[in-house]
Formats: structure tokens, sequence, C-alpha cells
């Protein structure tokens, strides 16, 4: 049976919706496909999203960049975190540790996404490195070495891996195209659920509009709702709104594991509101809705999520201030009365999962 060890980083939860897709669809093809999940991304989410018998192995195998909040980046802690992890003097012993992991489970390969700990341990295992991106690491701290310079030696050191992997997958829209990989479409996890069932399930009566507000997998607190209350026409579900599931008028607060799957959400939505993190937008190509989003201007990846939004989608950037005090509400109705798009084609899990599938 082929057996994969796949390398998740935990940043947010867009790089596990994304390899999920694409695990997902490399099980269609090869159903007795055996898994090892290297992460330290919560197990609920890949049992949430990927065929039953993975095998889970809690791993920090990824620093990326250490969150102050879902918009915001705390450089120094990136740093020591990195130091911490790869043990800055040298390759880091949970290099060796996970390499031996790999050879003892008879891995056939390994995927990443965007771990570059884990393209070093299958270096180490001498297994072929499949790597899975619309970025990396060291691309995404270039945009930072005015603030932290340190993040230099980070970047010769990350670079390499990436380059060296043995097939590399870039899912649009993909921040640096590089040659010899292999471009495929948005990458998106399908829906278990109709537009209607789902909304039948958190209580919205007929056609009212439905506003989605996510931040992914970064829990956030939003104080200022009392706005909210402007528009009595709309629906608001917020994931990690509440510890339990519970309505409260026209909110629909979820726990932060939602019990309806992040993709059904976007599907059922009129409208998503957040930061733009590449599940969210793939997800929202997918089903063709609006978007207003939060703009994170140090942040390299933005300004290619924004451009592909704002071409394909009816999209709004909204400024922090109105989104801490609710002001931004205000400007919902004119972008609900957008007409929304035809849904996309975020198919690229199944291009990705027949190279992965002629590797193995």
């Amino acid at each position: 049976m082929p057996r994969l060890g796949v390398f998740v980083t935990p940043h947010g939860f867009g790089h596990a919706a994304r390899v999920s897709a694409v695990v997902a669809a490399l099980a269609r093809r090869l159903p007795d496909l055996e898994l090892d999940l290297h992460t330290t991304v919560p197990e609920w989410f890949f049992a949430a999203s990927l065929p039953a018998g993975f095998r889970y192995r809690p791993f920090a195998c990824d620093v990326g960049l250490v969150q102050r909040d879902a918009v915001h980046e705390d450089l120094g802690a990136t740093v020591a975190a990195l130091e911490r992890l790869w043990d800055a003097g040298g390759p880091a012993a949970a290099v060796a540790r996970v390499a031996e992991e790999l050879r003892v489970s008879a891995a056939d390969a390994v995927l990443c996404d965007i771990s570059p700990l884990g393209l070093a341990a299958a270096r180490a295992a001498g297994l072929p490195a499949i790597l899975l991106e619309s970025f990396t690491w060291d691309w995404i701290y270039e945009g930072y070495l005015g603030a932290e310079p340190r993040l230099a030696a980070w970047i010769e050191r990350l670079r390499p891996l990436a380059e060296g992997a043995d097939l590399r997958l870039q899912a649009a829209p993909c921040c640096r195209s590089v040659a010899g990989a292999r471009a495929v479409a948005p990458i998106a996890r399908r829906p278990r659920a109709g537009r209607a069932a789902v909304r039948a399930r958190l209580g919205i009566e007929g056609e009212r509009p439905l506003v989605l507000v996510s931040f992914g997998g970064i829990e956030t607190r939003i104080d200022s709702t009392a706005r909210w209350e402007e528009l009595a026409e709309v629906d608001f579900v917020v994931p990690g709104g509440a510890a339990e599931e519970r309505r409260e008028g026209h909110r629909i607060l979820l726990p932060h594991r939602t019990p309806v799957p992040h993709p059904d959400l976007v599907a059922a939505a009129d409208l998503v509101v957040g930061k733009l993190g590449y599940s969210t937008v793939a997800e929202a190509f997918a089903a063709g809705t609006r978007v207003a989003y939060l703009p994170r201007p140090a942040w390299r990846e933005s300004a290619v999520l924004e451009r592909f939004v704002h071409e394909r989608l009816p999209a709004l950037a909204l400024d922090a201030a109105e989104f801490a005090s609710g002001e931004w509400v205000a400007r919902l109705p004119a972008l609900l009365a957008r007409p929304r798009p035809a849904p996309g084609d975020a198919s690229g899990a199944e291009p990705a999962a027949e190279a992965i599938a002629a590797l193995l």
C-alpha cells in the first residue's frame, strides 16, 4: 500500500485545508493510500476533511510567522522560534528523528505544505519530496527584512530546501512562479452539503442574506458587534464566536471547532468578511461569493490575494479602524447588492493529486 508522510505548517488553517483537498483527491485515485500527518494543526481539523485511516503524529514541523493576532506579526518572536526549532547551530535533532520515523513507517514519499523541516526530513530519509505551495517562507521573509534583518540568514537557509523538491506544485493564485514547477488552478475543499441544507441547519429563513465573519485558523475576538443590529435583515455567522453554538438575535455564534465545515459555510454565505487567507479566498472563488476584507500591508501574500479577489469577485477593502468600531457594517448593503458571480474553477486538487499519484 502506498504511504505518504505529510507535513503541514500550523500557520492558520489554510495550508491544512489545501493539503486536505489534495489528499482527498489522491485517496480517490489510490483507495489504499496510507497517511502519516506530522503537524500541530489539530487532529479534529483533518478528521473533518480527510478520509478515515490517517495516523496523526503531533509535531512542531514549522514556525512560519508568530502572530500577535490575525493581522499582526511578531518578528522578534519569529526569529527566536526559528532558532529553537532548527537548533541555530546546525540541523535540528528533530530532522534526524523524523527521518528515522519516515524510514520505519516505510513511507514512499513526503508531501509538504509548506514546512521546510518536512523537506529536510525527506532529504535525510532519502525519500522524494513534494512541495505544495502558493508561496514559501523564504519569499515571505524577504518582505520583512527592513524591519528584521536577522531573517536574511533564514532566507538563505530555507530557500535551498524548497528549490530541492522533487515535485513542486504551485497553486493559483501563486505569489512567485518558479521554473520547472507544475502550476495548477486554485485548490479548495469541496462542500459536503448543499447551500439550502446548510442554511436550514443554521436556522436561516428563506433567502435572508447571510454574512460569514471568519478569520480562519487564528482565533480572533470581535468586540464591536452593536452596529450589526442595524442590519436586521441580515444574519451573521461567526466561527470562533463562542465556546458552544448559540444564537443571539440574528447572530449565529459557532465554536472554533465549527460543527459546520468551513467550505459549507462559505458556499452558504452571501458575503465573507475577514482576512484574506489562501483557503478562504479559494473557497469564496469556488462558491462565487462576495468578499470584504482587512488588508495586511506588511504580509507579502496579501497583495496577490487582493488582486485575485478584485479581478474575480465583488470585493471591498475595510479599514482597520472602521472594523474595530463596527462602522464597516454600514458598507455591507452596497456590496450585497452587487450581482453574485458564477462559481470559479477551484479544481487544482485534481491535477495535483494526479501528479503525486504518478510519482508514488
